[in-house]
């Protein structure tokens, strides 16, 4: 994950790899987001997370963890 500086015109996106989604969300859906995540990663055990989210538990904390480390920062929208 990383994030996209909102000044850059659209037209600035070919420097988004081709595996990498473009999404948009205000800072209200970021916190949610991790929230979901962190109630996931405690509510399921992790030998089971991967079949029942697709995610591998720590890739699951490394999201979480990125976004929450946006929000922090006050680098995500406002």
């Amino acid at each position: 994950m990383r994030l996209v500086d909102a000044s850059e015109p659209w037209n600035a996106l070919p420097n988004v790899d081709p595996t990498e989604v473009v999404i948009a969300a205000n800072r209200d859906e970021l916190v949610g987001l991790a929230n979901c995540i962190g109630e996931a990663l405690n509510a399921i055990d992790d030998w089971e997370f991967d079949t029942r989210v697709g995610l591998l538990p720590e890739d699951a904390r490394r999201l979480r963890d990125a976004i929450s480390e946006i929000l922090r920062a006050g680098q995500g929208p406002q």
